[in-house]
Protein backbone atom coordinates (compact mmCIF):
# COMPACT_ATOMS: atom_id res chain seq x y z
CA UNK A 1 0.00 0.00 0.00
CA UNK A 2 3.00 2.42 1.07
CA UNK A 3 4.13 2.17 -2.14
CA UNK A 4 0.87 2.67 -4.04
CA UNK A 5 0.86 5.95 -2.91
CA UNK A 6 4.22 6.97 -2.90
CA UNK A 7 4.06 5.97 -7.03
CA UNK A 8 0.78 8.26 -6.72
CA UNK A 9 2.81 10.83 -5.58
CA UNK A 10 5.67 10.59 -7.83
CA UNK A 11 3.13 10.89 -10.63
CA UNK A 12 0.92 13.90 -8.99
CA UNK A 13 4.62 15.57 -8.57
CA UNK A 14 5.60 14.80 -12.16
CA UNK A 15 2.06 15.91 -13.59
CA UNK A 16 2.20 19.11 -11.15
CA UNK A 17 5.82 19.81 -13.23
CA UNK A 18 4.62 19.31 -16.80
CA UNK A 19 5.22 22.35 -19.38
CA UNK A 20 2.24 23.85 -21.25
CA UNK A 21 2.60 25.01 -24.58
CA UNK A 22 0.93 28.20 -25.64
CA UNK A 23 0.56 28.49 -29.56
CA UNK A 24 -0.34 31.27 -31.14
CA UNK A 25 -0.10 34.82 -33.37
CA UNK A 26 3.27 36.66 -32.69
CA UNK A 27 4.27 40.30 -33.64
CA UNK A 28 7.65 41.55 -33.21
CA UNK A 29 8.09 45.58 -32.95
CA UNK A 30 11.56 47.16 -33.71
CA UNK A 31 11.52 50.84 -33.19
CA UNK A 32 7.88 51.20 -33.31
CA UNK A 33 7.10 49.41 -37.01
CA UNK A 34 5.26 45.69 -36.73
CA UNK A 35 5.06 42.67 -38.64
CA UNK A 36 2.62 40.68 -39.42
CA UNK A 37 1.49 38.26 -37.63
CA UNK A 38 2.61 34.66 -37.18
CA UNK A 39 2.11 31.32 -35.30
CA UNK A 40 4.85 30.73 -32.69
CA UNK A 41 4.99 28.73 -29.25
CA UNK A 42 5.74 29.58 -25.66
CA UNK A 43 6.21 27.19 -23.27
CA UNK A 44 5.63 27.48 -19.36
CA UNK A 45 6.95 25.51 -16.97
CA UNK A 46 5.85 25.81 -13.33
CA UNK A 47 8.35 24.96 -10.42
CA UNK A 48 7.97 23.73 -7.15
CA UNK A 49 9.39 26.90 -5.56
CA UNK A 50 6.31 29.43 -6.83
CA UNK A 51 8.34 30.85 -9.57
CA UNK A 52 7.99 29.62 -14.24
CA UNK A 53 10.23 29.06 -16.63
CA UNK A 54 9.16 30.60 -20.15
CA UNK A 55 10.51 29.48 -23.66
CA UNK A 56 10.33 31.11 -27.16
CA UNK A 57 11.93 28.63 -29.33
CA UNK A 58 13.82 29.39 -32.89
CA UNK A 59 12.58 33.77 -32.98
CA UNK A 60 13.14 35.28 -35.94
CA UNK A 61 13.42 38.79 -36.70
CA UNK A 62 13.03 40.61 -39.96
CA UNK A 63 15.08 43.51 -40.66
CA UNK A 64 15.07 45.70 -44.03
CA UNK A 65 12.89 43.01 -45.34
CA UNK A 66 15.25 40.12 -44.77
CA UNK A 67 15.14 37.83 -42.31
CA UNK A 68 17.36 37.76 -38.85
CA UNK A 69 17.60 34.40 -37.17
CA UNK A 70 18.13 35.38 -33.16
CA UNK A 71 17.32 31.83 -31.16
CA UNK A 72 15.35 30.59 -28.52
CA UNK A 73 14.64 32.32 -25.28
CA UNK A 74 15.04 30.88 -22.34
CA UNK A 75 14.18 32.76 -19.20
CA UNK A 76 13.95 30.80 -15.54
CA UNK A 77 13.00 32.54 -12.25
CA UNK A 78 9.83 34.34 -13.69
CA UNK A 79 7.88 35.85 -10.61
CA UNK A 80 3.87 35.07 -10.28
CA UNK A 81 1.49 36.94 -8.75
CA UNK A 82 -2.24 36.03 -8.68
CA UNK A 83 -4.80 38.76 -9.95
CA UNK A 84 -8.10 37.73 -10.41
CA UNK A 85 -8.68 34.75 -12.57
CA UNK A 86 -5.07 35.66 -13.80
CA UNK A 87 -1.38 34.57 -12.70
CA UNK A 88 0.33 37.53 -13.52
CA UNK A 89 4.55 36.79 -14.74
CA UNK A 90 6.92 39.30 -14.22
CA UNK A 91 10.54 39.78 -14.59
CA UNK A 92 13.83 41.53 -15.71
CA UNK A 93 16.94 40.24 -16.01
CA UNK A 94 19.85 39.45 -18.16
CA UNK A 95 19.94 36.31 -20.39
CA UNK A 96 22.02 34.54 -22.74
CA UNK A 97 20.15 33.75 -25.93
CA UNK A 98 20.61 30.50 -27.16
CA UNK A 99 20.45 28.71 -30.64
CA UNK A 100 17.45 27.68 -32.36
CA UNK A 101 16.97 24.09 -33.27
CA UNK A 102 15.53 24.61 -37.19
CA UNK A 103 18.02 22.24 -39.59
CA UNK A 104 17.54 24.15 -42.50
CA UNK A 105 19.20 27.71 -40.23
CA UNK A 106 22.87 27.32 -39.86
CA UNK A 107 23.80 30.31 -38.23
CA UNK A 108 22.03 32.28 -35.55
CA UNK A 109 22.69 36.01 -33.87
CA UNK A 110 21.31 36.09 -30.81
CA UNK A 111 24.09 33.44 -28.77
CA UNK A 112 26.69 36.08 -30.21
CA UNK A 113 25.42 38.75 -27.99
CA UNK A 114 26.75 37.69 -24.73
CA UNK A 115 23.64 38.66 -22.13
CA UNK A 116 21.33 40.79 -23.14
CA UNK A 117 18.12 42.37 -21.44
CA UNK A 118 14.76 40.79 -21.22
CA UNK A 119 11.71 42.50 -19.58
CA UNK A 120 8.64 40.14 -19.56
CA UNK A 121 4.63 40.74 -18.33
CA UNK A 122 2.25 37.94 -19.22
CA UNK A 123 -1.37 36.72 -18.31
CA UNK A 124 -1.75 33.38 -17.80
CA UNK A 125 -5.39 32.17 -17.06
CA UNK A 126 -7.25 29.36 -18.42
CA UNK A 127 -6.33 27.82 -21.81
CA UNK A 128 -4.09 31.28 -22.86
CA UNK A 129 -1.12 33.03 -22.49
CA UNK A 130 -0.64 36.69 -23.26
CA UNK A 131 2.55 37.96 -23.34
CA UNK A 132 4.42 40.87 -23.74
CA UNK A 133 8.09 40.12 -24.07
CA UNK A 134 11.05 43.05 -25.04
CA UNK A 135 14.37 42.63 -25.35
CA UNK A 136 17.42 44.42 -26.14
CA UNK A 137 18.86 43.38 -28.89
CA UNK A 138 21.98 45.22 -30.82
CA UNK A 139 20.85 48.50 -30.21
CA UNK A 140 17.52 48.04 -31.00
CA UNK A 141 13.54 48.30 -28.89
CA UNK A 142 12.08 45.15 -29.77
CA UNK A 143 8.72 44.19 -28.30
CA UNK A 144 7.23 40.60 -29.16
CA UNK A 145 3.50 40.36 -28.36
CA UNK A 146 2.32 36.86 -28.05
CA UNK A 147 -1.65 36.11 -28.21
CA UNK A 148 -2.43 40.00 -28.48
CA UNK A 149 -6.35 39.85 -27.04
CA UNK A 150 -5.98 43.94 -26.15
CA UNK A 151 -5.26 45.55 -29.09
CA UNK A 152 -5.99 44.94 -33.25
CA UNK A 153 -4.01 43.40 -35.77
CA UNK A 154 -2.74 45.13 -38.75
CA UNK A 155 -4.15 48.88 -37.00
CA UNK A 156 -0.93 50.80 -37.74
CA UNK A 157 -2.40 49.52 -41.74
CA UNK A 158 1.08 48.04 -42.88
CA UNK A 159 0.07 45.46 -44.64
CA UNK A 160 -2.60 44.90 -47.41
CA UNK A 161 -4.03 42.12 -49.37
CA UNK A 162 -5.46 42.03 -52.92
CA UNK A 163 -9.64 41.21 -53.78
CA UNK A 164 -10.92 40.59 -56.93
CA UNK A 165 -14.51 40.92 -57.70
CA UNK A 166 -16.65 41.64 -60.88
CA UNK A 167 -18.44 44.67 -61.68
CA UNK A 168 -21.96 44.24 -62.47
CA UNK A 169 -22.35 46.92 -65.26
CA UNK A 170 -18.96 46.21 -66.88
CA UNK A 171 -18.82 42.13 -66.52
CA UNK A 172 -15.19 43.05 -66.07
CA UNK A 173 -12.88 41.75 -62.66
CA UNK A 174 -12.03 44.45 -60.66
CA UNK A 175 -9.41 44.43 -58.34
CA UNK A 176 -8.58 46.19 -55.04
CA UNK A 177 -6.84 46.35 -51.58
CA UNK A 178 -7.64 46.18 -48.67
CA UNK A 179 -5.51 46.31 -45.11
CA UNK A 180 -4.97 42.67 -43.81
CA UNK A 181 -7.69 42.11 -40.95
CA UNK A 182 -10.27 44.86 -42.40
CA UNK A 183 -12.59 44.53 -45.19
CA UNK A 184 -14.92 46.95 -47.20
CA UNK A 185 -17.54 46.15 -49.67
CA UNK A 186 -14.81 43.85 -51.73
CA UNK A 187 -15.35 41.32 -49.51
CA UNK A 188 -18.96 41.99 -48.60
CA UNK A 189 -22.35 39.54 -47.92
CA UNK A 190 -25.82 39.60 -48.79
CA UNK A 191 -28.51 39.96 -51.07
CA UNK A 192 -27.45 42.60 -53.01
CA UNK A 193 -23.69 42.15 -53.15
CA UNK A 194 -23.40 41.88 -56.79
CA UNK A 195 -24.62 45.75 -56.74
CA UNK A 196 -21.86 46.71 -54.83
CA UNK A 197 -18.94 44.52 -54.81
CA UNK A 198 -17.08 45.80 -57.79
CA UNK A 199 -16.72 49.33 -56.44
CA UNK A 200 -13.22 49.78 -54.56
CA UNK A 201 -13.38 51.77 -51.58
CA UNK A 202 -10.19 51.14 -49.86
CA UNK A 203 -6.45 52.08 -51.01
CA UNK A 204 -2.79 51.75 -50.11
CA UNK A 205 -1.63 55.68 -49.18
CA UNK A 206 1.91 56.64 -48.25
CA UNK A 207 0.59 59.56 -46.91
CA UNK A 208 1.36 58.80 -42.74
CA UNK A 209 0.36 60.66 -39.59
CA UNK A 210 2.97 63.28 -38.29
CA UNK A 211 5.99 61.61 -36.14
CA UNK A 212 4.90 57.50 -37.30
CA UNK A 213 7.71 54.96 -37.72
CA UNK A 214 5.33 53.55 -40.44
CA UNK A 215 5.59 54.05 -43.89
CA UNK A 216 1.10 53.10 -44.91
CA UNK A 217 -2.25 54.08 -43.89
CA UNK A 218 -5.32 53.41 -45.25
CA UNK A 219 -7.31 56.23 -48.14
CA UNK A 220 -10.82 55.47 -47.30
CA UNK A 221 -13.38 56.82 -50.52
CA UNK A 222 -16.74 57.15 -51.39
CA UNK A 223 -17.45 55.92 -54.56
CA UNK A 224 -20.43 55.25 -57.20
CA UNK A 225 -22.84 52.09 -56.68
CA UNK A 226 -25.85 50.51 -58.73
CA UNK A 227 -24.10 52.84 -61.76
CA UNK A 228 -25.65 55.98 -60.08
CA UNK A 229 -25.72 56.08 -55.79
CA UNK A 230 -22.66 57.71 -54.34
CA UNK A 231 -21.81 55.54 -51.04
CA UNK A 232 -20.29 56.27 -48.38
CA UNK A 233 -16.63 54.65 -48.38
CA UNK A 234 -16.32 52.39 -45.32
CA UNK A 235 -14.16 50.12 -43.78
CA UNK A 236 -14.56 47.34 -40.79
CA UNK A 237 -12.76 44.72 -39.17
CA UNK A 238 -16.06 42.78 -39.23
CA UNK A 239 -18.14 42.05 -42.38
CA UNK A 240 -20.07 44.36 -44.38
CA UNK A 241 -23.39 43.43 -45.45
CA UNK A 242 -25.57 44.62 -48.67
CA UNK A 243 -28.84 43.50 -47.88
CA UNK A 244 -31.35 46.20 -49.07
CA UNK A 245 -31.91 48.84 -51.84
CA UNK A 246 -32.40 51.60 -49.64
CA UNK A 247 -28.67 52.51 -48.38
CA UNK A 248 -30.47 53.84 -45.40
CA UNK A 249 -31.52 49.99 -44.31
CA UNK A 250 -29.90 48.33 -41.72
CA UNK A 251 -30.02 45.69 -43.69
CA UNK A 252 -26.82 47.59 -44.80
CA UNK A 253 -24.17 47.25 -42.18
CA UNK A 254 -21.35 46.18 -40.50
CA UNK A 255 -21.32 43.14 -38.27
CA UNK A 256 -19.98 40.98 -36.45
CA UNK A 257 -20.39 37.01 -35.73
CA UNK A 258 -17.26 34.95 -34.15
CA UNK A 259 -19.51 31.77 -35.68
CA UNK A 260 -18.84 32.33 -38.79
CA UNK A 261 -17.03 30.06 -40.68
CA UNK A 262 -16.21 32.35 -44.00
CA UNK A 263 -12.72 33.99 -44.63
CA UNK A 264 -11.41 36.95 -46.92
CA UNK A 265 -8.88 36.73 -49.52
CA UNK A 266 -6.05 36.48 -47.43
CA UNK A 267 -7.56 33.58 -45.80
CA UNK A 268 -8.64 35.59 -42.51
CA UNK A 269 -12.09 35.53 -40.45
CA UNK A 270 -14.01 38.20 -40.48
CA UNK A 271 -13.98 39.16 -37.19
CA UNK A 272 -11.56 39.88 -34.17
CA UNK A 273 -10.88 38.23 -30.68
CA UNK A 274 -10.64 40.90 -28.22
CA UNK A 275 -10.43 40.56 -24.36
CA UNK A 276 -9.59 43.98 -23.25
CA UNK A 277 -11.81 46.57 -21.51
CA UNK A 278 -9.55 49.72 -23.35
CA UNK A 279 -10.53 53.59 -21.85
CA UNK A 280 -10.27 55.19 -25.13
CA UNK A 281 -9.47 54.03 -28.66
CA UNK A 282 -6.58 57.14 -30.40
CA UNK A 283 -6.47 56.80 -33.86
CA UNK A 284 -5.01 59.65 -36.48
CA UNK A 285 -7.58 60.62 -39.56
CA UNK A 286 -7.18 63.02 -42.48
CA UNK A 287 -10.61 63.75 -43.87
CA UNK A 288 -11.85 65.57 -46.87
CA UNK A 289 -14.97 66.30 -48.53
CA UNK A 290 -15.55 66.36 -52.47
CA UNK A 291 -17.92 68.25 -52.25
CA UNK A 292 -18.49 70.20 -48.73
CA UNK A 293 -21.65 69.58 -47.16
CA UNK A 294 -23.13 71.96 -44.91
CA UNK A 295 -25.89 69.29 -43.52
CA UNK A 296 -23.71 66.30 -43.38
CA UNK A 297 -20.50 67.37 -42.94
CA UNK A 298 -18.84 64.76 -40.68
CA UNK A 299 -16.90 61.47 -41.30
CA UNK A 300 -17.34 58.85 -38.14
CA UNK A 301 -15.62 56.25 -36.18
CA UNK A 302 -17.45 53.41 -33.84
CA UNK A 303 -15.99 50.68 -31.83
CA UNK A 304 -17.82 48.03 -30.08
CA UNK A 305 -17.03 45.63 -27.56
CA UNK A 306 -19.54 42.21 -27.52
CA UNK A 307 -19.85 39.71 -25.15
CA UNK A 308 -19.37 37.44 -28.67
CA UNK A 309 -22.89 37.91 -29.66
CA UNK A 310 -23.88 38.81 -33.51
CA UNK A 311 -24.06 42.39 -33.54
CA UNK A 312 -24.46 45.23 -35.95
CA UNK A 313 -23.94 48.69 -36.65
CA UNK A 314 -26.53 50.60 -37.74
CA UNK A 315 -28.40 48.88 -35.36
CA UNK A 316 -31.75 46.81 -35.89
CA UNK A 317 -32.67 46.20 -32.57
CA UNK A 318 -31.40 46.86 -28.72
CA UNK A 319 -28.39 45.42 -28.11
CA UNK A 320 -27.33 46.80 -24.93
CA UNK A 321 -27.56 43.30 -22.89
CA UNK A 322 -24.52 41.59 -25.21
CA UNK A 323 -22.88 45.26 -25.74
CA UNK A 324 -19.95 45.43 -23.02
CA UNK A 325 -18.46 48.79 -23.93
CA UNK A 326 -18.64 51.33 -26.81
CA UNK A 327 -16.72 54.21 -28.08
CA UNK A 328 -17.88 56.86 -31.05
CA UNK A 329 -17.03 59.45 -32.66
CA UNK A 330 -20.21 61.28 -35.18
CA UNK A 331 -18.21 64.51 -35.95
CA UNK A 332 -14.88 64.03 -37.95
CA UNK A 333 -14.45 67.04 -39.25
CA UNK A 334 -12.20 68.19 -42.33
CA UNK A 335 -10.39 70.50 -40.70
CA UNK A 336 -8.95 72.01 -43.55
CA UNK A 337 -7.67 68.49 -44.83
CA UNK A 338 -5.10 68.36 -42.01
CA UNK A 339 -3.91 65.35 -39.97
CA UNK A 340 -5.46 65.02 -36.48
CA UNK A 341 -5.06 62.86 -33.48
CA UNK A 342 -8.72 61.53 -31.75
CA UNK A 343 -9.19 60.29 -28.57
CA UNK A 344 -11.96 58.71 -27.96
CA UNK A 345 -13.69 57.46 -24.51
CA UNK A 346 -15.22 54.36 -24.04
CA UNK A 347 -18.62 54.13 -22.19
CA UNK A 348 -18.98 51.01 -20.04
CA UNK A 349 -21.98 52.41 -17.49
CA UNK A 350 -24.81 51.92 -19.85
CA UNK A 351 -23.96 48.22 -20.82
CA UNK A 352 -23.27 44.61 -19.62
CA UNK A 353 -20.52 43.80 -17.05
CA UNK A 354 -20.10 40.73 -19.29
CA UNK A 355 -16.60 39.34 -20.19
CA UNK A 356 -15.42 40.85 -23.48
CA UNK A 357 -14.74 38.81 -26.58
CA UNK A 358 -14.72 40.54 -29.73
CA UNK A 359 -14.95 44.22 -31.10
CA UNK A 360 -16.48 45.73 -34.48
CA UNK A 361 -14.52 48.84 -35.83
CA UNK A 362 -15.67 50.99 -38.09
CA UNK A 363 -14.84 53.99 -40.11
CA UNK A 364 -16.95 55.86 -43.13
CA UNK A 365 -16.76 58.51 -44.67
CA UNK A 366 -19.81 60.31 -43.49
CA UNK A 367 -21.83 59.74 -40.15
CA UNK A 368 -24.67 59.83 -42.04
CA UNK A 369 -25.80 56.79 -43.92
CA UNK A 370 -26.16 57.33 -47.90
CA UNK A 371 -24.50 60.87 -47.46
CA UNK A 372 -21.44 61.00 -49.46
CA UNK A 373 -20.44 64.05 -50.98
CA UNK A 374 -18.47 63.45 -54.28
CA UNK A 375 -15.28 61.87 -54.01
CA UNK A 376 -14.98 62.39 -49.71
CA UNK A 377 -11.55 61.05 -48.94
CA UNK A 378 -10.84 59.56 -45.17
CA UNK A 379 -6.80 58.31 -44.55
CA UNK A 380 -6.48 56.56 -41.37
CA UNK A 381 -3.10 56.00 -39.48
CA UNK A 382 -2.12 54.00 -36.90
CA UNK A 383 -5.11 53.55 -34.29
CA UNK A 384 -4.22 52.29 -30.29
CA UNK A 385 -6.78 50.86 -27.77
CA UNK A 386 -5.47 53.06 -24.59
CA UNK A 387 -5.17 51.15 -20.95
CA UNK A 388 -4.71 53.37 -18.07
CA UNK A 389 -3.32 52.08 -15.22
CA UNK A 390 -3.03 54.95 -12.45
CA UNK A 391 -4.54 54.61 -8.62
CA UNK A 392 -6.98 57.17 -8.10
CA UNK A 393 -7.48 56.43 -4.05
CA UNK A 394 -5.99 54.35 -1.69
CA UNK A 395 -7.82 52.95 1.43
CA UNK A 396 -5.92 51.26 4.54
CA UNK A 397 -8.00 49.58 6.75
CA UNK A 398 -11.11 51.43 6.06
CA UNK A 399 -9.76 54.93 5.77
CA UNK A 400 -8.71 56.51 2.82
CA UNK A 401 -5.27 58.15 2.41
CA UNK A 402 -6.22 62.06 2.46
CA UNK A 403 -3.69 64.17 -0.41
CA UNK A 404 -3.35 61.11 -2.26
CA UNK A 405 -2.07 61.68 -5.66
CA UNK A 406 0.17 64.41 -4.50
CA UNK A 407 3.19 62.65 -3.56
CA UNK A 408 6.16 63.31 -6.28
CA UNK A 409 7.92 60.28 -5.16
CA UNK A 410 4.23 58.33 -4.79
CA UNK A 411 5.33 57.25 -1.12
CA UNK A 412 2.56 57.64 1.44
CA UNK A 413 2.90 57.52 5.48
CA UNK A 414 -0.05 56.43 6.92
CA UNK A 415 -0.28 56.30 11.26
CA UNK A 416 -2.47 53.52 12.59
CA UNK A 417 -4.04 53.81 15.88
CA UNK A 418 -3.46 50.15 17.61
CA UNK A 419 -1.35 47.42 19.07
CA UNK A 420 -0.12 46.67 15.81
CA UNK A 421 0.36 48.42 12.86
CA UNK A 422 1.06 45.62 10.49
CA UNK A 423 -0.90 45.42 7.36
CA UNK A 424 -1.77 42.41 4.84
CA UNK A 425 -3.15 42.89 1.02
CA UNK A 426 -6.83 42.18 2.45
CA UNK A 427 -6.08 45.73 4.05
CA UNK A 428 -5.34 47.42 1.47
CA UNK A 429 -8.42 48.62 -1.34
CA UNK A 430 -7.09 50.72 -4.56
CA UNK A 431 -9.17 51.99 -6.86
CA UNK A 432 -7.93 53.21 -10.69
CA UNK A 433 -8.60 55.28 -13.57
CA UNK A 434 -8.32 51.83 -15.68
CA UNK A 435 -11.91 49.80 -16.44
CA UNK A 436 -9.30 46.87 -16.40
CA UNK A 437 -6.66 47.79 -14.27
CA UNK A 438 -4.71 44.87 -12.21
CA UNK A 439 -3.40 45.61 -8.90
CA UNK A 440 -0.55 43.63 -7.72
CA UNK A 441 -0.28 44.05 -3.57
CA UNK A 442 2.58 43.62 -1.95
CA UNK A 443 3.33 43.59 1.92
CA UNK A 444 6.52 43.20 4.49
CA UNK A 445 6.36 43.54 7.82
CA UNK A 446 9.09 46.33 9.38
CA UNK A 447 10.00 45.72 12.77
CA UNK A 448 8.86 48.40 14.63
CA UNK A 449 7.61 49.12 18.24
CA UNK A 450 3.95 48.71 17.68
CA UNK A 451 4.44 47.37 14.48
CA UNK A 452 4.55 48.37 10.79
CA UNK A 453 4.23 47.13 6.96
CA UNK A 454 6.01 48.49 3.90
CA UNK A 455 3.61 48.31 0.98
CA UNK A 456 4.07 48.16 -2.71
CA UNK A 457 1.00 48.82 -5.12
CA UNK A 458 1.57 47.89 -8.71
CA UNK A 459 -1.39 49.40 -11.19
CA UNK A 460 -0.66 47.41 -14.42
CA UNK A 461 -2.50 48.29 -17.64
CA UNK A 462 -4.88 45.32 -18.71
CA UNK A 463 -2.77 45.27 -22.12
CA UNK A 464 0.37 45.13 -19.06
CA UNK A 465 2.44 47.70 -21.17
CA UNK A 466 2.53 50.35 -18.81
CA UNK A 467 2.69 50.60 -15.02
CA UNK A 468 2.80 52.95 -11.54
CA UNK A 469 4.13 52.06 -8.66
CA UNK A 470 3.06 53.41 -4.96
CA UNK A 471 4.51 52.88 -1.83
CA UNK A 472 2.45 52.85 1.91
CA UNK A 473 4.40 53.09 4.68
CA UNK A 474 1.69 51.85 7.73
CA UNK A 475 2.94 52.82 11.31
CA UNK A 476 1.56 53.23 14.46
CA UNK A 477 0.47 56.06 16.34
CA UNK A 478 0.99 55.31 19.76
CA UNK A 479 4.53 54.14 20.17
CA UNK A 480 3.84 52.20 23.54
CA UNK A 481 6.50 53.32 26.61
CA UNK A 482 6.55 56.87 26.06
CA UNK A 483 5.30 58.29 28.77
CA UNK A 484 3.50 61.84 28.89
CA UNK A 485 3.90 62.31 25.45
CA UNK A 486 0.44 63.61 24.82
CA UNK A 487 0.80 66.19 27.77
CA UNK A 488 2.25 68.89 25.98
CA UNK A 489 0.71 68.53 22.26
CA UNK A 490 -2.96 69.45 23.50
CA UNK A 491 -3.82 65.58 24.68
CA UNK A 492 -5.42 64.12 21.56
CA UNK A 493 -2.79 64.64 18.75
CA UNK A 494 -0.92 61.41 16.97
CA UNK A 495 3.11 60.97 17.09
CA UNK A 496 3.87 61.57 13.39
CA UNK A 497 7.71 60.63 14.04
CA UNK A 498 10.19 60.03 16.84
CA UNK A 499 13.79 61.84 16.53
CA UNK A 500 16.98 60.99 18.50
CA UNK A 501 19.10 64.22 19.84
CA UNK A 502 21.29 63.58 16.75
CA UNK A 503 18.15 64.35 14.51
CA UNK A 504 17.81 61.30 13.03
CA UNK A 505 14.62 59.44 12.62
CA UNK A 506 13.85 56.49 14.49
CA UNK A 507 11.72 53.45 13.98
CA UNK A 508 12.21 51.63 16.46
CA UNK A 509 12.39 53.73 20.01
CA UNK A 510 15.27 51.94 22.84
CA UNK A 511 14.36 52.15 26.46
CA UNK A 512 15.85 54.61 28.96
CA UNK A 513 16.75 56.93 25.88
CA UNK A 514 15.90 60.04 25.28
CA UNK A 515 13.71 61.58 22.04
CA UNK A 516 12.13 64.55 20.47
CA UNK A 517 8.78 63.63 19.69
CA UNK A 518 6.91 65.53 16.51
CA UNK A 519 3.11 65.68 16.27
CA UNK A 520 0.32 65.84 13.95
CA UNK A 521 -0.72 69.10 15.31
CA UNK A 522 3.20 70.75 14.68
CA UNK A 523 4.36 70.57 17.96
CA UNK A 524 6.89 68.70 19.43
CA UNK A 525 8.81 68.04 22.86
CA UNK A 526 11.46 65.94 24.20
CA UNK A 527 10.72 62.69 26.33
CA UNK A 528 12.30 59.91 27.85
CA UNK A 529 11.06 56.24 26.66
CA UNK A 530 10.60 54.56 30.03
Amino acid sequence: MRKLFTLIAIFAGTMAAMATDYTNKLVVTIDGVSTAPSDNTITVDAQDDGTYNLQLKNLILTLFGEPMPVGTINVANVKGTQSGASTILTTSQNILIAPGDMAEIPYWAGPELGPVPVNINADMRDNHLYALITIGFMGMNIEVTFGDVYQMANSGFEYFHSVTAPDLFSGTAVTSDEPDNWHSFMSCTGDFTAFVQGVPHTFISTETRPGTSGTKSVLIKSGLVLGSIVANGTLTNGRLNAGAMSPADPANNAFVDITGTDVDAKGDPFYTMFNGRPDSLRVWVKFTQGTPSAEYPYATVTAAITDGSYYQEPVDKDYTDILVGRAANATIESNEGVWQKLTIPFDYASYTDKEAKTILVTFSTNAGAAQASGEDELYVDDMEMIYNCSATAVSVKGTDIEGFGTAEDNTYEVFLNGENASVSADDIVVKTDGKGARVLIETADVDLTGGGSDVTITVLSEDLKNSNTYVVKTRNSNLSGINNASVNAGGKAEIKAVYNMNGQMVETPLKGSVYVVKYTNGKTEKVTLK
